[in-house]
């Protein structure tokens, strides 16, 4: 049975699913049905009155492109209904139905849940290209610690891979009691 992992990292222009939007959609694919490959897709959001400045600090966005009002904006945020097609067209180059495919990620729910509802914000939500298959790169590695018995201070994407690089060298023993 082939699996094809798509490691994902979205922006947005708030925290809320159903009232904010992605902005950004970076997904690389990890595979033996196909290729390795990464793509990034810029969203003009759908309604930008609800962009809120504490989210595009964080993620670097400008407010003036992402409302198209610089021709760099209008160049790079594309339509979202229409770029659906090709993040879908992308997505079938891996041969697999969207049953075998795994998003990965930090808090990787978060991620999947804002991208379910940017399929149905934009009348597609029939052909969403993810299953329920998740792997939480947080919660992954919280379960190694606790196996090890050593809990980090922190759990940021940037410590996990730290982490990660240093227990690749050992054997993790399964600790069930």
């Amino acid at each position: 049975m082939n699996y094809v992992f798509y490691v994902a990292d979205i922006e947005t222009t708030g925290l809320d699913s159903h009232k904010h939007d992605v902005i950004e959609l970076s997904l690389y694919r990890i595979g033996d049905t196909s290729e390795n490959a990464q793509k990034t897709w810029c969203l003009k959001p759908l309604t930008p009155e609800t962009i809120e400045d504490a989210a595009l600090r964080i993620n670097g966005h400008k407010l003036e492109d992402i409302t198209h009002k610089t021709k760099e904006g209008r160049e790079r945020y594309l339509d979202p209904a229409s770029t659906l097609v090709d993040i879908e067209n992308w997505l079938a180059d891996d041969g697999v139905p969207a049953e075998k495919r795994f998003l990965v990620g930090q808090n990787i729910g978060f991620d999947k849940e804002r991208l379910n509802q940017l399929w149905v914000k934009c009348n597609s939500e029939d052909s969403f290209p993810f299953g329920r298959r998740l792997l939480d790169t947080m919660m992954n590695e919280l379960f190694f610690d606790y196996c090890l018995g050593e809990f980090a201070e922190g759990y940021s994407l940037k410590s996990i891979g730290k982490s990660m690089a240093s227990k690749t060298t050992r054997p993790i023993p399964l600790r069930l009691t």
